[in-house]
């Protein structure tokens, strides 16, 4: 099957994004993290990334797969190969990402016992890993949508990219999210992309670590979580089902007959 290029192109996702998790936090978050609170902070950051790593763009991978998949099968075929293309690409994300990433320092170079806060939330890999099969039937019914706006592999390229690009921007964003939210809680259900940032992002930067109480100001980033398999789990019912709608319009139109020579 053509399609299993997806699988290894997932683990290099994972593998050739690591130095890029690794630095997240000094780049985007904190440049110069001060005190217990902070450098606690930055550690647990980068074991999330790096137990995460490739996921989000993981994610775009699989929406492009189905949109492949769509030109390449009949609708009803493609969505299973979907369902279980993404789902092997999730397994594959997983396991990269576990065998690459790693637990953040608990001891100093001095043999002192770094500091933790008493509870720590982890990332919920659940919501993230069901995302990639929901995320290729997804791509699945764009593909039939969209097959008459983007005719031509230039469109079909120039789209990609636009895609991409903005994909980076909303995960960056829901990455940078520190406790609270920077804007509207519905956004979480509306944009997918935006949820699995922020479901990443809040699970190691919920704690104000900058405060000597080091207080809790998140959670964990449970509520992104829900949000995305919620929020993606509906958008996929609704493009599926407006594709088959699609393809019987199309396919009745065809079967019309012409008008009279």
């Amino acid at each position: 099957m053509r399609v299993l290029w997806a699988i290894p192109a997932t683990v290099l996702l994972a593998a050739v994004l690591v130095p890029a998790n690794d630095g997240f936090y000094l780049t985007w978050i904190n440049y110069d993290p001060q005190g217990e609170g902070q450098q606690w902070e930055w550690r647990y950051n980068r074991e999330v990334m790096r137990n995460t790593s490739g996921y989000l763009y993981g994610h775009l991978l699989a929406l492009l797969t189905g949109m492949w998949l769509a030109h390449r099968h009949r609708y009803p075929v493609a969505l299973v190969i979907a369902a279980g293309t993404g789902t092997a690409m999730a397994a594959a994300a997983f396991l990269t990402a576990r065998a690459l990433g790693g637990e953040r320092l608990r001891i100093g170079g001095d043999g002192r016992v770094l500091w933790e806060p008493a509870v720590v939330g982890e990332v919920q890999h659940g919501p993230l890993l069901l995302a990639f099969p929901l995320y290729a039937l997804l791509g699945v019914g764009l593909g039939v949508l969209l097959a008459g706006w983007l005719p031509s592999r230039q469109s079909r390229t120039a789209g990609t990219l636009v895609l991409a690009v903005g994909w980076s921007v909303v995960s960056v964003a829901g990455l940078m999210q520190i406790g609270r939210l920077d804007f509207p809680a519905a956004w979480l259900w509306v944009v997918p992309p935006l949820a699995a940032a922020c479901a990443i992002g809040m699970a190691s930067l919920s704690l104000s670590a900058g405060e000597a109480s080091a207080a809790h100001v998140g959670d964990w980033g449970d509520t992104a979580s829900g949000a995305l398999v919620t929020g993606l789990a509906a958008w996929t019912a609704v493009v599926i089902v407006a594709a088959l709608v699609h393809r019987h319009d199309t396919a009745t139109v065809r079967a019309e007959p012409g008008p009279p020579a």
